[in-house]
């Protein structure tokens, strides 16, 4: 897990800004959409991904890195499916 901390401040109309090196880290660009919950005391922000995208940047990661796999399987028409990436990514 990646810890980075940050302080902000929020101007009159509410808003924030997240730095530019947790932005950049989370892939949060400019139209990204996120989600705001509120958990106790706490204001957690979560960034929205296509988990086409995601998985696709991750497949073609893990050819890249020309590895042989010792199982393959296709599964719902991924290669694994969207539940168990969902969790692994952190998108659930």
């Amino acid at each position: 897990m990646i810890c980075v901390r940050s302080r902000a401040s929020v101007d009159k109309f509410g808003r924030i800004v997240i730095p530019a090196e947790m932005r950049k880290k989370l892939g949060i660009k400019t139209g990204s959409k996120l989600i705001i919950e509120l958990r106790g005391s706490m204001i957690i922000i979560k960034p929205i991904h296509n988990i086409d995208e995601v998985i696709d940047d991750w497949f073609e990661k893990m050819v890249n890195m020309k590895v042989e796999a010792k199982i393959f399987r296709i599964y719902r028409g991924k290669w694994l499916g969207d539940e168990y990436v969902r969790k692994k990514l952190g998108l659930d």
